[in-house]
C-alpha cells in the first residue's frame, strides 16, 4: 500500500510537469474532464471556449482606450458622488459618537482648493453634486445634505481628488484587459463600442460591414457575431455538428450591449486543428494517468484489505493481539496523523510554488519520498484502530472515554448507591445538584440564601440538641433524655436511638448496683455467720492447748488446727473488708495523718516477717508528711502491701521505700523483686483472689491489693501497680494536708 502511493505520487507529478509545460498552448485552458472519454474534441468546448473570449473582447472595447478613459468621459457622476459621501460620512459620522462634537468638527477641511482655481469645485457643481446625492438618496436626510454641502464648500478640492483617482482605477482596469489579448491569438476578431468610440481588431480592414463580410464569407470552422437585437448568432461547421447548443451570451452577463455595438469573433481552421491535435494528446495522458491510478488505487484497495484482515493477528497464537503504539490514545493519534497531512500539503505547495526552481532529479524523490511517509503513517495511525476494534477496545483508547468512564460514569453509579443507602443521601444529593441550577437565575439567589440560613439553623439546634445528650450520657448521666421539637427524620430517628442507649445504661447500672449490693450484704452475712462458729473454734483449740496432752501427735494436730483456724480468722476478716470497702459501707474519718510515721509505724510491726524474708527495706522520706487521710485505713493499705513484699519479694533482696510529697498529693512508692515470674498483667493482678504467685505455695488470700485500693478510693486517692519483668511496683496517693 505504502509502494502504491509512491507509484502515485510518482504519476500525479509526472502528469503535473505535463500540464505545467504545456501552459504556453492551448492545453492550459482545454484540459477538461471530458478528455477521460473522448480524444475527439467536442464542439461545446470550442463554442464555451469562445462565448468566453468575445465577452472579454466587449469588456475591452466597452471601457474604451486610454486617452478616452484618461479624458474623464467614462466616468459615471452617480459613482463619483457616492464615493465623495461615503468619505464623509466614514470621516466624521463613524468617529464621533457625541452629535455636538460631529458638528464641532463637521466643517473642518481636509481637501481645500482656492474658489475659481481649475481643481476647485463651483458653486454650480457643488448644487449639482448634493441634488444627484439626495436623487438617488445618497444623502440620510435634508439636515444631512446642509452638512454635506457645507462640508463640499469648505473642501472645493475633494472633487478634483476622488475624479483622478477614478480615472486611475479605470486606467489600470484598461490595461489589465488589454493584457488578455493575448487570449486571442488564433481567432479573428472586430469590436467596436460607440458608446467610447473605440474599435479593436486585428482585420485588414476600415469598417464593421467589410469585417463582417470577410469572416463570414471566410471557411471558418465557428464564428461568433452580434446581431441587431443584441444577442448573438452563430455559425459554422462546428455550429452545425453541435448537438446540444448553449444558450443566448446576453443571458450570461449582466450588462446589456449597446445600440450600434458591433462583435465579430472567428476561429481560425489552423487554431482547430492545432487545438484538436493537443486534445487528443492531452486524452491519451489523462487516459493513461487515469488507468494508472486506477490499477495503483485497486492494488492499494486489495492491500489495505488484506492488512485489515490480518491485523492484530499472530501464527503463533490465536485472539487478536495489541502492539505497543496501539497503547497510545487516540487523541494523540489523531494529532500525529493531522500533523503528518499538514507537513505533506506544506511541501506540496512549496513545491508548487518553487516549481521553476526545483530540479525534477530533486522534485520527484521529495514527492514521491514524502507521499510513502505520509501513507505509512496514515496506515499505521488506521490499522492501529482496526486492531483496536477487532480487539472490542476501541473506546478505550480515547482518553476522553477512560476519563469520562472514571469519572463520569463511576460517578453516576456512585451517586446511584448513595440514592439506595437511605433517605439523607438521597437529600443531601438533591440539593446538591438542585441547588446550583436554581442559582443559574439570579431572582432566586436570595431565596435560597434564606431557606438554608432558616432550616439550616433548625437542623443545627435539633444537632446540637443530640450531640449534647450524648455527651451526657458518655459522661455516666443515665438520667439524660434527648428531646427534639424539629429536625430531620434521620436525628430524630439517632436521638430514639441514643435515649434507648440511655435507658439501657441505667437499666445496667441499676441492675450493677443492685448485684453490688447484694454480693456485699451475701460476703458481709456470710462472713458474720462463719465468725461465731470461728470463734467458739479457736477457743476450744485454745483450751485445748492448755490441757496436758502427752500424745506428742495430738500437740501437732492442735497446733495445726490453731494455724488453720487463724488463717481462717485472717481471710474471713479481709473478705469482710473488701466487701465493705468496695460498696462504700467502710466509715471514713478523715483528719490530719503522718504518712511517715504510719509507715515507720508499720514497718516495726512487720519487722519480724521482713526480717525472715531476709529482706532489706531502705526508706528515703522527709518527716513529716501531712495527709488528710483515716489513719486507721492508711495503716491497713501500708500492712497489706508490706505483708505482699514479706510474702512476694526474691529473699535476699532489696525493697524500696520512698514517699513524694506533692502540692495536691503525697505518693508512696514500694519497689521490690519478685521470687516468683510476673507473668500476668497489673491490672489483673489487682482483681480480687488473684496472686502474683500461680501456684499457690505462699499464704495469702489474694485480697490484699483490692483491698488496698478500695481503701485508698475512699480517702480520695489512689492504688495501682507497675510490673517490668521481674520488678514490683507499688504506688498509692494520698491527697495532702491542707490548713483551712
Amino acid at each position: 500500500m505504502v509502494a502504491s502511493a509512491g507509484v502515485a505520487a510518482w504519476q500525479a507529478a509526472a502528469f503535473a510537469d505535463y500540464v505545467y509545460n504545456a501552459q504556453d498552448n492551448y492545453l492550459d485552458s482545454m484540459l477538461d474532464g471530458r478528455m477521460l472519454f473522448t480524444r475527439e474534441m467536442p464542439a461545446n468546448y470550442l463554442i464555451e471556449n469562445q462565448d468566453s473570449l468575445i465577452y472579454q473582447l466587449y469588456s475591452q472595447v466597452q471601457q474604451g482606450n486610454e486617452s478616452y478613459v484618461a479624458s474623464g468621459q467614462s466616468i459615471d457622476e452617480v459613482e463619483l458622488c457616492e464615493q465623495i459621501y461615503n468619505f464623509y460620512y466614514d470621516l466624521y459620522y463613524n468617529e464621533y459618537e457625541d452629535e455636538s462634537l460631529e458638528m464641532q468638527t463637521i466643517r473642518r477641511t481636509v481637501y481645500p482648493a482656492e474658489e475659481g482655481s481649475s481643481n476647485a469645485l463651483s458653486d454650480e457643481k457643488i448644487n449639482e453634486l448634493v441634488t444627484l446625492a439626495m436623487n438617488y438618496e445618497i444623502t440620510q436626510d435634508g439636515g444631512d445634505a446642509a452638512n454635506f454641502r457645507g462640508w463640499l464648500e469648505m473642501n472645493r478640492g475633494v472633487y478634483a481628488v476622488f475624479r483622478q483617482k477614478m480615472i486611475a482605477e479605470q486606467l489600470d482596469n484598461v490595461r489589465d484587459t488589454a493584457r488578455l489579448t493575448s487570449l486571442l491569438e488564433g481567432y479573428d476578431y472586430y469590436a467596436y463600442c460607440k458608446e467610447t468610440d473605440t474599435t479593436l481588431t486585428n482585420l485588414d480592414v476600415t469598417n464593421a460591414a467589410a469585417a463582417k463580410k470577410q469572416l463570414t464569407a471566410s471557411d471558418y470552422p465557428l464564428v461568433c457575431s452580434l446581431n441587431a437585437n443584441g444577442f448573438f448568432d452563430w455559425q459554422g461547421q462546428l455550429w452545425d455538428d453541435t448537438a446540444q447548443p448553449i444558450e443566448d451570451i446576453s443571458s450570461y452577463y449582466d450588462q446589456p450591449f449597446g445600440s450600434g455595438d458591433v462583435l465579430l469573433l472567428a476561429l481560425r481552421p489552423t487554431t482547430y486543428d492545432s487545438m484538436a491535435a493537443q486534445w487528443a494528446t492531452a486524452s491519451r495522458v489523462v487516459q493513461r494517468f487515469a488507468g494508472i491510478i486506477c490499477i495503483v488505487v485497486l492494488a492499494a484497495l486489495l492491500g489495505f484489505v488484506l492488512l485489515c484482515c490480518g491485523a492484530g493477528r499472530k501464527t503463533t497464537a490465536d485472539g487478536i493481539h495489541l502492539i505497543g503504539f496501539d497503547r497510545v490514545w487516540t487523541e494523540a493519534q489523531i494529532v500525529l496523523g493531522t500533523a503528518a497531512w499538514l507537513t505533506w500539503v506544506g511541501i506540496i505547495c512549496v513545491l508548487i510554488d518553487q516549481y521553476d526552481s526545483i530540479p525534477q532529479n530533486i522534485l520527484y524523490p521529495i514527492v514521491i519520498v514524502s507521499s510513502m511517509l505520509l501513507a505509512a503513517v496514515t496506515l499505521g495511525l488506521v490499522l492501529a484502530q482496526i486492531r483496536r476494534i477487532k480487539a472490542r477496545k476501541w473506546l478505550n483508547g480515547f482518553l476522553f472515554w477512560r476519563l469520562f468512564k472514571k469519572y463520569i460514569v463511576h460517578g453516576v453509579r456512585w451517586l446511584a448507591q448513595q440514592f439506595g443507602k437511605s433517605s439523607l443521601r438521597q437529600k443531601i444529593a438533591i440539593l446538591s445538584i438542585l441547588l446550583p441550577l436554581l442559582c443559574i437565575f439570579w431572582f432566586t439567589v436570595p431565596f435560597i440564601i434564606a431557606g438554608l440560613l432558616y432550616f439550616g439553623m433548625r437542623e443545627a439546634d435539633s444537632f446540637e440538641a443530640v450531640t449534647n445528650g450524648a455527651r451526657d450520657i458518655r459522661a455516666g448521666k443515665t438520667e439524660t433524655h434527648i428531646k427534639l421539637e424539629y429536625g430531620s427524620r434521620e436525628l430524630h430517628a439517632l436521638a430514639d436511638d441514643l435515649n434507648g442507649i440511655s435507658d439501657g445504661f441505667g437499666d445496667a447500672v441499676n441492675t450493677a448496683v443492685k448485684s453490688e449490693r447484694l454480693k456485699a450484704e451475701l460476703i458481709s452475712n456470710v462472713s458474720h455467720d462463719i465468725k461465731t462458729p470461728l470463734t467458739s473454734i479457736i477457743t476450744y483449740i485454745d483450751l485445748l492447748k492448755k490441757c496436758n496432752l502427752t500424745d506428742p501427735t495430738a500437740r501437732e494436730y492442735v497446733d495445726v488446727l490453731d494455724q488453720k483456724a487463724q488463717r481462717l480468722r485472717i481471710l474471713t476478716g479481709d473478705l469482710f473488708d473488701a466487701s465493705k470497702a468496695s460498696s462504700g459501707a467502710m466509715k471514713v474519718e478523715l483528719m490530719q495523718a503522718d504518712f511517715d510515721a504510719l509507715l515507720r509505724q508499720a514497718l516495726g510491726e512487720r519487722s519480724e516477717h521482713l526480717t525472715k524474708a531476709n529482706l532489706d527495706v531502705r526508706i528515703d522520706s522527709n518527716p513529716p508528711v501531712y495527709v488528710n487521710a483515716d489513719g486507721r485505713l492508711l495503716w491497713r493499705i501500708l500492712d497489706n502491701l508490706l505483708s505482699n513484699c514479706a510474702r512476694y519479694a526474691l529473699p535476699g533482696s532489696r525493697v524500696y521505700i520512698a514517699i513524694q510529697p506533692g502540692t495536691e498529693f503525697a505518693t508512696l512508692t514500694i519497689k521490690n523483686i519478685s521470687a516468683s515470674e510476673l507473668n500476668i498483667s497489673s491490672d489483673e493482678l489487682m482483681e480480687r483472689f488473684t496472686r502474683g504467685d500461680r501456684s499457690r505455695h505462699t499464704e495469702g488470700s489474694g485480697l490484699g491489693l483490692s483491698i488496698a485500693r478500695s481503701l485508698a478510693e475512699l480517702m480520695g486517692g489512689t492504688c495501682r501497680v507497675e510490673i517490668d519483668g521481674d520488678l514490683f511496683k507499688a504506688m498509692v496517693t494520698i491527697p495532702v494536708w491542707k490548713e483551712t
